[in-house]
């Protein structure tokens, strides 16, 4: 039974130093989508805001590229790496100055969300790819912004953290089902409401609301699924894990439809610790960014 009396939309309203998302990068997410977008339309996205700009270009120019000579302008950075490579910097230049705060709430130390979300990042985006899907990069701006409702949520439960932790201790359950017995929603709501509020495309906010209960998802979505995947990979090998690592359920439905098996599982597993030691150079980046 819930104990808690506010709304999610009173939480959004009464959080003052809520996650924000610059309008550049949102278009940014949409210009890559577009069947129109041109490296010079993209570009002009970006520029609309020199401070994400200047983070762009300093990622595209990190050591993770190796690229023989520096990118010294936006469209010349979307020829060289791509559209869609882009948006995935622009969301990292993007999230990275909220995702590093620590969040009492979930027992979760600087940077720990961070790391946690950009595994789950690489781990769905891996996954999308070994399942073919149309666009795995979509998987990865998936799984960056999959635990977004966390950093509105978090000065809320730092006086229930011990209660959550109790009841998902005591029951069994997972620390999101603790968040809606307590509170009558949980994390994954409040992400979506974000999300929704931002304009983000509604594959993304899915993957958003759905992360933890991919078999919910309708119709069923297999970005969700890789987003599932993911988190529970990042979970598994112990990336940014908090208060809510406790109890993780998987759902082996999600591996169904994306028809993928435990072996390939085991081979996204290998290919994400490789993934994950390679963007280590962008962390740097990022600090001094």
């Amino acid at each position: 039974m819930a104990t808690n009396t506010m709304t999610i939309e009173d939480i959004v309203r009464k959080t003052t130093d809520l996650p924000t998302m610059p309008a550049a990068a949102i278009r940014v997410i949409r210009e890559a989508d577009s069947s129109t977008s041109t490296a010079g339309t993209m570009a002009q996205s970006l520029a609309q805001d020199q401070s994400l700009s200047a983070r762009v270009l300093r990622l595209a120019n990190s050591a993770y590229y190796g690229l023989s000579r520096r990118i010294t302008n936006l469209q010349e950075a979307v020829i060289v790496l791509g559209m869609r490579s882009i948006r995935n910097l622009a969301m990292v230049a993007s999230t990275y100055p909220w995702m590093t705060r620590p969040l009492k709430g979930y027992g979760l130390g600087p940077r720990q969300l961070w790391t946690h979300s950009f595994g789950v990042a690489i781990g769905a985006q891996l996954v999308a790819q070994k399942a073919r899907l149309d666009d795995a990069d979509a998987a990865f701006t998936a799984g960056l912004l999959h635990d977004l409702g966390k950093v509105a949520l978090s000065v809320w439960l730092e006086d229930k953290v011990a209660q959550l932790i109790g009841i998902a201790i005591a029951e069994g359950v997972t620390f999101d089902e603790a968040e809606r017995r307590v509170l009558g929603f949980d994390h994954t709501e409040v992400g979506e409401y974000l999300a929704e509020s931002w304009n983000l495309p509604s594959v993304l906010t899915q993957a958003i609301r759905y992360h933890h209960q991919p078999n919910l998802a309708e119709p069923p979505s297999k970005l969700v699924d890789a987003v599932h995947v993911g988190d529970y990979l990042t979970m598994t090998m112990g990336f940014g894990l908090g208060a809510d690592g406790l109890q993780y359920e998987f759902f082996e439905e999600a591996l169904e439809r994306l028809k993928l098996s435990a072996e390939d599982l085991d081979t996204v597993t290998d290919s994400f610790v490789l993934a994950y030691e390679g963007y280590e150079s962008m962390f740097m980046e990022l600090q001094v960014a």
